[in-house]
């Protein structure tokens, strides 16, 4: 034996054992309070490592407090057998989730979590096994299979592992690695090996190592991903004001060529052709703000009840709506292609609201070219924002549905909703101030349509849906002439 062997046996173990089950238990209960503060899985199964790691070293102590807590718990080879495996099954949860493997590809969240769980189910059968019906034999068996199993099934998961598109992971396997070697040389039948030979205490302390070099190993790696969240988080912040930046440039520039069309259009066109125009400008100007403003509602409502990385996404979303009206603010006409995407936009930021997401949904037939049918700016927007609020917002399972066809010389534009139909909206908004102010947007639009279609009319039709007398939503038909067609 060794002089430093000797050290282990005789002098430092009982000091070794004592700091190590205390400095496992110290960190269960920090990373369960940081699960508890952040919510992050990865925290809750870390936590749970290291706490079975404790309980599968609690029955090596050989006096002093922690043996009379083995002896209080009945604690003995077998328990630790029994949470030796299953800290080492928890370990394959804990990666899977610190890595989120199962959101980059669930193939390989299966194949790594499955067996692991059909493992975990066997260690735990064969230990209450040997609890009630002492078969002892039965027992070790088992556990001898799992040490073979658990060792195919690290190989096979850290095959995978090296796939994975995340530099963290070299942490986890350098970790991991070292910290299964380390566990499984403490094993009897591993450690009685011709080539290895220690005796129980020193695989013990080997098995120490290893756990402090794995903690290092995901104290760094912890450390790197909060760099990461910290960086990522400000180059969000930098993008979100360059963005804020462009949008107020591009203000600027329409405000800048809106002055410079108005003086030439004054120059050129007559005076009813004015009329007209300034009579569409002053709906578009009372159309926006309304329109904007509910939207504003809705992004709000996600910043306050979501977290930032998806907030950003939506704000994203909200800023193509605000090129999209100041845009608006200087045509005269949208495509029908362009007016399709604004509905979509606005329904994805209306469902922010929402638990249950609205299915919401656009179908146009062949025969139309979305690019060249035109008619005013953002008119479907106050149709598609009244079947929410007068209709699906009180129901569970949530659909609109556009669709656009060509019939009798006129474009039809459909949209259906399965909300709670128009009578029943009606006695939820008796006070006349709040029927007059969730109106507006319908009559605005109604307005821009019959001064841009002129003469050539435009109708909208309301239908009340209904299945055995009961109501089953409402139907709008929005008609606008086919000579409108850009060539």
């Amino acid at each position: 034996m060794s002089p430093f062997e000797t050290i282990i046996e005789n002098e430092t173990y009982g000091s070794i054992l004592y700091f190590a089950l205390g400095g496992l238990i110290l960190l269960s209960a920090s990373h369960m309070m940081m699960f508890l503060k952040n919510r992050s899985n990865s925290y809750l199964l870390y936590s749970l490592y290291v706490f079975t790691s404790f309980l599968a070293y609690l029955p090596v102590a050989e006096s002093g407090f922690i043996l009379n807590l083995q002896e209080f718990l009945q604690l003995d080879y077998r328990s630790k057998q029994f949470f030796t495996f299953t800290f080492n099954c928890i370990y394959f949860f804990f990666f899977t989730t610190f890595l989120n493997i199962k959101k980059m590809n669930k193939k390989w969240y299966k194949i790594i979590t499955i067996p692991v769980i059909i493992l975990l189910l066997l260690n735990i059968l064969s230990y209450v096994m040997v609890l009630i019906f002492k078969n002892e034999q039965q027992f070790y068996f088992l556990q001898k299979t799992f040490i073979i199993l658990i060792t195919i099934q690290t190989i096979i998961s850290f095959v995978i592992l090296m796939k994975v598109k995340n530099n963290l992971k070299y942490y986890i396997l350098f970790g991991g690695i070292f910290l299964f070697l380390s566990s499984m040389i403490g094993e009897k039948s591993i450690r009685n090996l011709p080539f290895i030979n220690i005796s129980k205490k020193m695989g013990d302390f080997i098995f120490y190592m290893g756990l402090f070099v794995e903690n290092v190993a995901f104290s760094v790696a912890l450390g790197h991903r909060q760099r990461i969240i910290t960086n990522e988080k400000k180059i969000f912040h930098e993008n979100f004001v360059s963005e804020l930046k462009k949008n107020e440039l591009l203000k600027n520039q329409i405000h800048t060529e809106s002055q410079k069309r108005m003086l030439v259009e004054n120059q050129q066109i007559n005076y009813l052709q004015e009329i007209s125009d300034l009579k569409l400008s002053i709906l578009q100007s009372q159309m926006n703000p309304h329109f904007i403003f509910n939207a504003l509602n809705s992004v709000k409502y996600y910043i306050l009840e979501h977290d930032t990385e998806n907030a950003a996404a939506y704000l994203t979303k909200f800023s193509r709506i605000i090129r999209t009206i100041l845009h608006a603010s200087t045509v005269k006409y949208f495509t029908l292609e362009q007016e399709l995407e604004t509905i979509k936009i606005y329904a994805e930021i209306e469902n922010l609201r929402f638990a249950e997401p609205i299915d919401f949904s656009i179908k146009v037939s062949p025969e139309i070219d979305c690019t060249a049918v035109t008619l005013p700016p953002m008119v479907l927007q106050p149709f598609i924002e009244n079947a929410i609020v007068h209709g699906v917002s009180t129901v569970s399972y949530k659909k609109i549905h556009t669709e656009i066809s060509k019939k009798n010389g006129f474009i039809e534009i459909t949209i259906s909703d399965n909300g709670i139909g128009r009578k029943e909206a009606a006695k939820k908004t008796k006070a006349t101030s709040q029927q007059n102010r969730k109106s507006m947007g319908i009559q605005i639009a109604n307005e821009m349509m019959g001064t841009y279609f002129e003469d050539q009319k435009h109708r909208i039709t309301y239908i009340d849906l209904e299945e055995n007398g009961t109501a089953k939503g409402t139907k709008v038909i929005i008609e606008i002439p086919c000579r409108n067609e850009l060539n």
